[in-house]
């Protein structure tokens, strides 16, 4: 469905026709539950995390814009949704274990992924991307996770592609240093 259809979809929405919502969410709801798969890999934490974003979309249509893709403004709410969860998931992990349960986990399976080198480098670059600043891991994660196209990403994101390009440069810069500590660490 393209996006000026989605756009009269949710402008129809905001003026109260439920069938338009209906249509929105079984449009969109199985790309939002392979975003948020991305960043979980959990498909059950991907289809919650989609269900929030689609309360989240009721709670605040008034709000939406129809000047600016439908489509865009989702996604946003989407990945900040994603973002939040591995931020609490995160803190939680770090504020409530010890360093034997900490160093545990990095020897944790990520699920959904066979191979222990690729499951140890997926528990890495998690850990890594929670010591990112929250504008770097927005760009990091919308770019090289959601293989976002980095133009269609700084205007979801709101920023300059100039800022962009900078943000993602120092973001992999810094990803690259912390996961190289971590391996030297080991």
């Amino acid at each position: 469905m393209d996006d000026q259809h989605l756009t009269t979809l949710a402008t129809a929405y905001q003026t109260g026709d439920r069938g338009s919502f209906k249509e929105l969410v079984d449009t969109l709801t199985r790309p939002l539950i392979a975003m948020a798969y991305r960043y979980t890999r959990d498909w059950e934490t991907a289809r919650d995390l989609s269900q929030d974003t689609w309360v989240k979309v009721h709670q605040s249509i008034e709000r939406y814009d129809p000047r600016r893709p439908f489509r865009s403004w989702l996604f946003a709410i989407h990945r900040n949704s994603c973002l939040s969860h591995l931020r609490r998931a995160w803190v939680q992990r770090e504020t409530t274990m010890d360093g034997d349960t900490m160093s545990m986990l990095s020897s944790t399976p990520v699920e959904g992924v066979n191979d222990p080198d690729r499951e140890d480098f997926f528990e890495r670059l998690f850990r890594a991307m929670g010591l990112l600043s929250d504008s770097q891991r927005r760009v990091f994660c919308s770019v090289d996770i959601d293989q976002t196209d980095q133009r269609e990403a700084a205007q979801l994101l709101g920023i300059k592609f100039s800022t962009l390009r900078t943000t993602l440069h120092f973001a992999r810069k810094r990803l690259a240093r912390i996961l190289r500590e971590m391996e030297e660490a080991e």
